[in-house]
């Protein structure tokens, strides 16, 4: 592992030498009104050195916009990739232009190579057994316009980073990639797919395969932190520019590819029976089965020849994958994603006839399109299809969904049949918003994605499975099982921590960035209401779509959104160290009426309601908004109105999981 680190400090040494960003104003004299000294801004949420860089730079605004100065790099990406079913290799050719759009010259480009994790020397946060290990990806051949690169150059001052089990590889350029320019990179790869055994990618069956986080890209190259250096170790997620991309797939006939992106040569690939049905489907909210499995094996699917070729296109996202199979069915059908224009997206699924809990996939995710686009985030799928395949991972790509069956598993047998694979599914499609429409940096700050994603999942659950059973599971599912097993500290951790710092603490993205990040999201909606809180997130939306937003371009944009400004509450569920516990601490009466006490012993401004039964049996219900913790952040009195007589009083923190229950109750 030494060689890692040490080489971690190669590049940010080299960088300080020859790159320094451009158009950083020193503060002279009296600061800008919204940096001072301690970090923060207006004297609100904490800020970094380096986010206060942005605004000087003018890359960001303290608004919560993007500054007039802000850009992001780019790549167009051109690969030919083949599969052998047999052999399991994966051979690839791609021609990237990356272009800098960024102020400063790179002397270097840093290339991000995930399939590297496979090697043995990778570093991991979590065991695999010796069926993960590969030789990674093998780069063949390189040259950058025109000029061949030797990949592996032992004299080079990167050789350290570029070690074997390395998922960076750093290239020093002839001369530094001029600000506003470009290069063009041609590469010749080749790594092998493991089976069973793979990192949310691998073979899935006999002829079934999923391709992921497969080719080598630049990693991304921020205002905010330079080159992202860190190591891809199994335990984060990604960091990716916003790319185009063309990706021939080259398989033998009978096999049916599905892929990021708009099949551009239908005709080329698939029998016209098949085709026709296809574009039929893409009109049609009815589900059709374009292909059987047994009509896949049979011929009467794809079109014949030696090897197809398949041909996709994507624009404007941040990762690309592929699901092959000659042992799926295929459905499809559309959904209208936005109802002001009528336009649709296409919905596909495909699975194995044993995966019986999928056969309602294509009518689950028409639902949860047709919910996301007009519910919750209220913004219509930005993209022209999704699909959904059955995989192992449970994991989103931008307009694909792996997914693995449920059938047995003890969280299914809790919900109506299949609602649960559902549940997994319409999680997966609502982060199409999050990280992809939005361009979130998800290693760093996951809950900007994970935490919108479930929180929508969440309100989306509440409709489809009603407020019981919905409260149900994400108390189980998001909170309990992740939130309160820990032994430890960790899950009292800010949330805005960087989560690439946290090495090996599986349970603090599980809680903090899901089922904790979430309720924050739902509490500051019970702070502001329905209303201005959909403006607000409308407006953050609006700004940063397609673009690279960072914490704090979310709070300030909800801060401007005319809403109000709510520092106060980002500081208590963001920043601090607090968890979920009240306590009902009595209830006392004077001469104008009753006062109920409430202590706040975890700190988080959690929403509840006031439960109070009285001596003739009837009771009421008073719900408390996160305000009541604004002006003390310990203790709140609830005034009581009506001169019956107290039976109890009790808190109801619902979905807001109260860590120690047994003292929210009051009796006389």
């Amino acid at each position: 592992m030494h060689y890692l680190f040490q080489s971690c400090a190669i590049v940010g040494a080299l960088l300080t030498l020859v790159v320094q960003p451009a158009g950083a104003a020193e503060v002279v004299g009296n600061s800008p009104p919204w940096l001072i000294s301690n970090g923060q801004h207006d004297g609100g949420v904490f800020m970094p050195r380096n986010i206060r860089k942005t605004l000087e730079n003018g890359t960001r605004s303290p608004d919560g916009r993007p500054g007039p100065n802000y850009w992001q790099n780019h790549s167009d990406h051109s690969i030919r990739i083949s599969l052998d079913p047999v052999s399991h290799k994966v051979q690839g050719e791609q021609d990237i232009v990356y272009t800098n759009n960024s102020p400063d010259p790179l002397p270097i480009l840093l290339f991000r190579m995930y399939m590297n994790a496979h090697r043995p020397e990778a570093i991991r946060e979590q065991q695999v057994d010796a069926a993960f290990f590969t030789q990674g990806i093998v780069v063949e051949d390189v040259s950058i316009d025109g000029v061949t690169k030797a990949w592996n150059d032992p004299k080079s001052p990167l050789a350290g980073l570029n070690g074997p089990g390395s998922t960076l590889h750093g290239v020093l350029l002839d001369k530094p990639l001029a600000a506003k320019g470009s290069v063009r990179i041609h590469m010749r790869w080749h790594y092998d797919l493991v089976k069973d055994a793979g990192w949310k990618e691998g073979a899935l069956g006999k002829g079934s395969f999923f391709l992921a986080y497969f080719y080598p890209r630049i990693t991304n190259y921020s205002d905010y932190g330079g080159w992202d250096t860190t190591p891809f170790t199994l335990g984060r997620e990604f960091n990716n520019d916003f790319n185009t991309y063309n990706v021939e797939v080259v398989m033998p006939q009978d096999y049916v590819v599905w892929a990021t992106g708009e099949l551009q040569n239908p005709g080329e690939v698939l029998q016209p029976a098949v085709r026709d049905a296809l574009a039929a489907s893409r009109s049609s909210d009815k589900v059709l089965t374009l292909a059987e499995a047994a009509e896949v094996r049979a011929g009467k699917v794809t079109a014949r020849g030696d090897r197809l070729i398949w041909k996709w296109q994507a624009d404007n996202v941040p990762d690309f994958a592929i699901a092959i199979s000659n042992e799926y069915r295929w459905q499809a059908a559309s959904a209208v994603v936005d109802p002001k224009t009528g336009r649709r997206a296409s919905v596909q699924a495909a699975y194995p006839d044993s995966a019986t809990d999928f056969r309602p996939m294509v009518e689950v995710a028409q639902k949860a399109l047709t919910w996301a686009s007009t519910v919750y985030p209220g913004v219509p799928y930005p993209y022209p299809k999704t699909t959904i395949v059955l995989g192992s991972a449970d994991e989103e790509y931008p307009m694909m969904v792996n997914d693995s069956s449920n059938l047995g598993s003890p969280e299914a047998a809790k919900l109506p049949e299949n609602a649960f694979t559902g549940f997994v599914a319409a999680h997966e499609i609502l982060h199409s918003w999050f990280p992809f429409y939005m361009g979130i940096n998800e290693k760093r700050y996951p809950f900007m994605d994970e935490g919108w994603t479930t929180a929508f999942e969440y309100l989306r659950n509440r409709d489809v499975l009603g407020v019981p059973a919905a409260d149900a599971l994400f108390r189980e599912f998001r909170v309990n099982r992740v939130g309160w097993a820990a032994t430890n500290f960790a899950n009292d951790l800010p949330i805005i921590t960087p989560h690439d710092s946290l090495f090996g603490q599986s349970s603090v993205f599980a809680f903090n960035q899901y089922g904790k990040a979430a309720l924050g999201y739902l509490a500051l909606r019970d702070l502001l209401g329905e209303t201005a809180f959909r403006t607000a997130l409308h407006e953050f939306m609006a700004r940063w779509h397609g673009k690279r937003p960072l914490p704090w371009d979310m709070f300030n944009s909800f801060n401007t959104a005319g809403v109000g400004n709510h520092d106060w509450f980002f500081n208590n569920w963001f920043f601090g160290y607090n968890y979920m516990d009240l306590t009902l601490a009595g209830v006392s009466a004077d001469g104008t009426g009753r006062t109920v006490t409430v202590r706040n012993a975890g700190g988080l401004a959690l929403p509840f309601d006031l439960v109070l039964d009285y001596t003739d049996g009837s009771s009421d219900r008073i719900h408390q908004t996160p305000a009541v913790w604004q002006s003390d952040g310990r203790i709140a009195q609830v005034k009581l109105v009506g001169s019956k007589e107290l039976r109890a009083a009790r808190i109801d923190t619902g979905i807001f999981v109260d860590f120690n229950p047994a003292d929210n109750t009051w009796r006389p």
